[in-house]
C-alpha cells in the first residue's frame, strides 16, 4: 500500500462505520498515476438513497490533501445527466468510470461505475446547427478584430483577451467537429500526451492541423499565430466574409 493509500484509508475509518455510508470510490490523478506534488486525493463517499443531505469538504491527512464528496447515489446519477461545461462529459461520469472502488456494501457502486464506463465510451457531442455555426463564425471574426485593436493600442489587456479568445476558439471548433475537450488546466496535456488521454478516456482531436496551430498559439501569445488559427477555423467552418453578413432566425 502506497503512502497516499494509507492516508486515505485512515481518513475513511470513521466513514466506513456509519450506517448511511454504503461505499467509497477514489478517483483522479492518484488513480491514473499522473499525480504531482500539487494533486489532491479525490474520493466519493456513497450514501444510501434515504439520506437527504450531502457534504463536500477537504482534510489533510499525513501530508495529503483529501477532497471528499458525500452523496446519495441518486444525486450522483442526477449529476451524470448534466453537461460539465462546453464539450465535456459530466465530471461524475468520467471520475467514476476511471475510479477505483474502495468498498461497496450493496453492489450499487459497482453497477453505477459499469454504467458510467459505458456512458463514457458512447459519449457523442451534439454538433452545431447551421444557424449556430453562422453566429459562432461571426463571434470568431469579431473577437479577432477586437484583439487587433488592442494590439494596435499596445494595451495591457492584450494577453488577457488573447488567451480568453483562444479558449473560445477551442470550444467553438471542437463543438463544430463534435469532439470533446477537458478542463482548461489540462488542455495542453490533452493535446500532447497520449497517456493522459487514454487514462481519462478522452479521444484525440482528429484535425491535427488545428492541433498544431493551437499548440503554437498556446505556447506563446502571438497575434499572427492566433489570426492564422482563426482563419483556418473559419475556413473549415465554411468560410466567412463580414461584408454582407447576415442571419435570419425565427422570433422567440
Amino acid at each position: 500500500m502506497q503512502f497516499w493509500e494509507k492516508a486515505l484509508d485512515k481518513f475513511l475509518t470513521d466513514w466506513k462505520n456509519r450506517k448511511e455510508v454504503i461505499g467509497a470510490l477514489v478517483t483522479g490523478s492518484y488513480v491514473t498515476g499522473l499525480a504531482t506534488e500539487f494533486s489532491d486525493i479525490d474520493v466519493h463517499i456513497i450514501l444510501s438513497d434515504d439520506i437527504r443531505w450531502r457534504e463536500r469538504g477537504n482534510k489533510i491527512v499525513d501530508g495529503f490533501l483529501i477532497e471528499y464528496f458525500a452523496n446519495p447515489i441518486c444525486q450522483i446519477v442526477k449529476n451524470s445527466k448534466s453537461e460539465d461545461g462546453k464539450n465535456r462529459i459530466a465530471s461524475d461520469v468520467r471520475m467514476f468510470a476511471i475510479g477505483k472502488i474502495l468498498f461497496d456494501k450493496t453492489g450499487v457502486l459497482k453497477r453505477t461505475k459499469r454504467r458510467f464506463e459505458k456512458q463514457l465510451k458512447q459519449k457523442k457531442i451534439k454538433k452545431l446547427t447551421a444557424l449556430q455555426t453562422e453566429i459562432k463564425k461571426y463571434s470568431l471574426w469579431d473577437q479577432l478584430d477586437n484583439l487587433k485593436d488592442l494590439n494596435r493600442q499596445n494595451s495591457p489587456s492584450f494577453s488577457f483577451v488573447y488567451f480568453n479568445d483562444l479558449t473560445k476558439i477551442l470550444e467553438i471548433y471542437t463543438e463544430f467537429i463534435g469532439t470533446e475537450i477537458c478542463g482548461l488546466s489540462k488542455v495542453h496535456k490533452m493535446l500532447t500526451n497520449e497517456k493522459f488521454r487514454k487514462k481519462y478516456g478522452i479521444k484525440n482531436i482528429p484535425d491535427q492541423k488545428f492541433v498544431s496551430l493551437f499548440k503554437k498559439c498556446l505556447e506563446k501569445a502571438s497575434l499572427d499565430k492566433i489570426e492564422q488559427l482563426t482563419d483556418y477555423v473559419l475556413k473549415k467552418m465554411g468560410g466567412f466574409k463580414i461584408d454582407g453578413w447576415k442571419i435570419k432566425s425565427p422570433p422567440y
